[in-house]
């Protein structure tokens, strides 16, 4: 395994990013005779992606740099895990699977063995067919308050249909402004687990029905975004529709499943939003998430609740539910 950049602190130190590797994380600016001398935080890392992309691909590629970090590193027992990107927006794809859309249509009305529910299969199958062809991806925005550590608590308070959602996070390293799909990826600088947790209750406003989506309330509360462990760069994951999520509560599977489900993979997520928005260095783009929602498995997150979601390569965060 290649190293990884993660964002670390010591006790009375600012957060600063590193690379790990076997347990032993060694700060970027260890290196003082490359660009990286500059990376004190991983907000300067990223917005300066360019510079220290070469830089990196080649440390984390040396057989050098990984003894380095053995003979210098910190052991991570003694480190705290911090969020490893600070985006300045954020945004999410809504609906981007198509087993997610095909469990929700059989749970519906009469249920998956229900008499109804072929039609509503055939139906949204048909429905994602015409999407695919014609349509574009469905994208909400949720506030940068909402980022989180990946070994964070979460409090839930009132929260009684608070929902997990394990997708891949996708960090822009390059300014992106109505970019063609030919050259979407090479805006990507990394890759992460992200939970998008959402507020069941909250994505419809019982006070203005016909307004739609209330995605202020249901998914943009503090911590309502667990990311990390740690940033993979685009270079260390050759396809990035054949990997595999995993979210599991209390140690019991609810999500798996694969990138290549996605009805608008990365790239086309990444040329649509930027037909529409500046992207900038740093934002962060959640992709979708895959069948097995607890809306669907007829439970929410409660206190005393452990979730972990996992990515292949991108490790496990591990998100704590507390009173």
């Amino acid at each position: 395994m290649h190293p990884v950049l993660v964002n670390i602190s010591r006790p009375g130190l600012a957060p600063f990013p590193a690379l790990l590797h076997n347990g032993h994380a060694l700060a970027l600016t260890h290196w003082q005779d490359t660009a990286l001398r500059q990376a004190g935080s991983m907000a300067l890392l990223l917005q300066h992606w360019p510079d220290h992309a070469p830089v990196l691909e080649r440390l984390c590629g040396a057989p050098d740099s990984i003894a380095a970090i053995a003979r210098h590193g910190l052991p991570m027992t003694g480190c705290q895990l911090h969020a490893p990107v600070a985006p300045g927006q954020v945004y999410c794809t809504i609906g981007n699977y198509r087993d997610q859309l095909l469990e929700a249509a059989l749970d519906a009305d009469d249920g998956p063995s229900g008499p109804l529910a072929p039609q509503r299969q055939a139906a949204t199958l048909a429905m994602i067919a015409t999407r695919q062809r014609e349509g574009a991806p469905y994208v909400c925005m949720k506030g940068s308050a909402c980022v989180a550590g990946p070994e964070d608590a979460f409090s839930i308070g009132d929260l009684s249909t608070l929902d997990w959602e394990i997708e891949i996070g996708v960090v822009i390293g390059r300014s992106a402004w109505r970019i063609d799909r030919e050259a979407a990826m090479s805006h990507v600088a990394c890759y992460c687990v992200v939970n998008d947790l959402t507020v069941r209750d909250r994505v419809f406003r019982a006070d203005l029905p016909k307004l739609g989506t209330d995605w202020l309330q249901s998914k943009a509360r503090p911590g309502l975004l667990p990311t990390g462990p740690w940033l993979v760069p685009a270079w260390q994951v050759a396809d990035p529709a054949a990997l595999t999520l995993s979210l599991r509560v209390n140690g019991v599977i609810m999500q798996q499943g694969r990138a290549a489900d996605m009805l608008f993979d990365i790239a086309g997520q990444i040329t649509y939003l930027s037909q529409y928005t500046r992207l900038e260095p740093g934002d962060l783009i959640c992709t979708g998430s895959p069948a097995g929602f607890g809306t669907h498995h007829g439970r929410y997150l409660r206190a005393g609740d452990v979730v972990e979601a996992s990515i292949d390569g991108m490790g496990t965060q591990t998100l704590r539910c507390v009173p």
